[in-house]
């Protein structure tokens, strides 16, 4: 599980190496993408030792709120994270994790003395999730039209900005969040636009 996502290890505990098959089986899921804003140009100031050193800082404590709020690491991206969660409170958990992850970063930019600032899309729908690749190297993920609006909408979140699609909202079932209903937004490969929220990151600092 420190190289591989905790769904490829039960895949391949329930199914044996040998009987592994590509294709993966459809599941529904609430996605979140996590990405460090300015990190190339942060990077190009620093030597490679000390990127690799804080951007594993990051990652390291985002990790642990995602488990920590019952989702799953499908992948690390450069200085992005792309998590799933599944189940009746998916989306509920997806959210929280968010909210936690701005308040624990701007704790940790503290205690480096760096401002450090992260963007984050969810979104919720069907994906394939399963072994993807070829019969001599996979890699157990996710892909879907869904996961690729999730990572749309963080890059389209500002610094310290959560955005989530429609999808998602009609998931929530904690009346806790504070949303914001933004202007719809155009994405890439979408011909119509997408009913976003912002999520106000204060409405969940009572759960730290």
């Amino acid at each position: 599980t420190k190289f591989v996502s905790e769904e490829a290890v039960s895949a391949v505990k329930l199914a044996g190496l040998e009987g592994l098959d590509l294709g993966g089986e459809r599941r529904e899921t609430t996605i979140m993408e996590t990405d460090i804003r300015g990190f190339t140009s942060m990077s190009e100031k620093m030597e490679p030792e000390e990127v690799v050193s804080l951007l594993n800082i990051y990652l390291d404590k985002q990790t642990e709120i995602v488990r920590n709020h019952g989702g799953d690491i499908d992948k690390f991206v450069g200085d992005a994270i792309l998590a799933s969660f599944m189940g009746d409170k998916m989306a509920d958990n997806a959210v929280r994790c968010a909210i936690n992850i701005q308040i624990e970063m701007k704790k940790v930019n503290r205690k480096l003395g760096g401002d450090t600032m992260f963007g984050i899309g969810i979104n919720t729908g069907p994906v394939i999730m399963g072994p993807i690749g070829s019969r001599d190297r996979m890699d157990y993920t996710m892909i879907g039209d869904h996961v690729n609006l999730a990572c749309r909408l963080c890059d389209a979140a500002e610094p310290g900005e959560i955005i989530i699609s429609s999808n998602t909202e009609k998931y929530l079932t904690d009346n806790q969040f504070k949303l914001n209903k933004l202007d719809p937004i155009a994405v890439k490969g979408k011909e119509e636009t997408i009913e976003i929220f912002q999520v106000m990151v204060e409405s969940g600092a009572r759960e730290n």
